[in-house]
């Protein structure tokens, strides 16, 4: 479809608004929301990995990037989609699902990783146990190489796959976040990014090292569980970074199909240890917490102002109709703002890039799976 000017936008927006996706904004209680550390708990573990397995760098994996991007035809500021070729489809299998995605502006504020533009997508398995996989994007290079994540084993030297949706990743310094749905976020760790043999396996098989025929694999490093009732209460579905916070702070929000109960907090993230501030020992305290009766919340991304955050949502709607924009600023007494239309079908977690003024997300639809960017400032 073809992009409307913002102002007839806004008048399909107001036309298009559904009373029940768009209910009043209430702020609640952040001080209850409390998560757990496991800072490092993984830290024994992973010494003994590094003693049998070889280390790479990001750009080692961006080097060995066996699929190449393909052109996507649509209507959004910047967009790709992904390899398909005799014998591979990323853009059609049902055998694996994007999910979250973020990139080098979220690792560092310079924008690049080891000099390079990347961006990461996370992808889950579905019908099978292989767990999650992260696509390392190299944008410059138009290609892309998929990584598994693990999990070390205690007992090790070995891990084993990790078994969660992955809806909402942040990659921030050497640490990525990935959501746990029910249990918080885990923390892998991209300066241990390990080369593996090549087989079925998944662990320590005889005297080899496998994950699935996958080249490499990201160990987890640590987690962050709920530490209250509320933070137990919550549905970890997508998380972003805001850069433009001080200090910087993470948003994480939950998915619902009707709106009901549906919330978003925020926390606020140490650049120097890589974690959540903590309060008191690892206990980390939210910052803000708020009910948006927002459905089918897939991703939330802010920016922030003179101390106000502008929060935008993607928000899915039927596998056959494209996903709705909302958006609110913090401390307005409006409503959330909807446009609808305006992003792919089903539209995933959020990230904003500061040197392009994007928010960048993707589709997981089968048949339809762009990764795209869409300018912030239209809306």
């Amino acid at each position: 479809m073809t992009r409307l000017p913002k102002f007839l936008a806004l008048a399909t927006m107001v036309a298009g608004m559904a009373t029940n996706a768009l209910a009043a904004v209430k702020e609640l209680n952040a001080a209850e929301f409390t998560l757990n550390g496991k800072v490092g708990y993984y830290e024994p573990a992973l010494k003994k990995l590094d003693g049998v397995l070889t280390k790479v760098t990001v750009s080692d994996v961006l080097a060995s990037a066996n699929h190449p991007t393909k052109a996507y035809s649509g209507d959004f500021n910047t967009q790709f989609t992904w390899d398909k070729q005799s014998g591979y489809d990323d853009q059609n299998t049902k055998s694996w699902y994007p999910q979250g995605l973020t990139t080098s502006s979220d690792a560092y504020d310079k924008g690049t990783v080891e000099g390079k533009d990347v961006i990461l997508a996370s992808w889950y398995s579905k019908g099978s146990s292989k767990g999650v996989r992260i696509s390392f994007i190299d944008v410059a290079g138009k290609k892309y190489r998929n990584v598994l994540l693990v999990v070390p084993e205690e007992e090790g030297p070995s891990f084993h796959s990790v078994k969660i949706h992955a809806g909402g990743i942040m990659w921030y310094g050497d640490k990525l976040y990935v959501v746990d749905t029910a249990n918080g976020i885990r923390i892998f760790d991209t300066s241990r990014i390990y080369e593996v043999d090549v087989g079925d396996g998944i662990g320590k098989v005889g005297s080899k090292y496998q994950a699935y025929n996958y080249k490499y694999v990201i160990p987890q490093w640590g987690h962050y569980l709920p530490g209250s009732k509320v933070a137990d209460s919550f549905k970890y579905s997508f998380i972003s970074l805001d850069r433009t916070t001080t200090p910087d702070s993470i948003v994480m929000g939950q998915y619902n199909e009707t709106g009901a109960n549906n919330r978003v907090v925020r926390f606020d993230i140490d650049a120097s240890t890589r974690t959540l501030k903590h309060t008191t020992g690892t206990t980390a305290v939210a910052t803000k917490f708020y009910y948006f009766g927002v459905e089918k919340m897939q991703g939330a991304a802010s920016i922030t102002v003179n101390g106000k955050s502008k929060y935008f949502f993607s928000c899915s709607r039927t596998a056959a109709n494209r996903g709705a924009l909302v958006t609110w600023t913090e401390g307005s007494t409006a409503d959330p703002r909807e446009y609808s239309g305006v992003m792919s079908t089903g539209p995933e977690d959020f990230s904003y890039r500061k040197q392009t003024g994007e928010l960048w997300t993707l589709g997981e639809h089968p048949g339809n799976r762009p990764v795209y960017g869409i300018k912030a400032s239209d809306y």
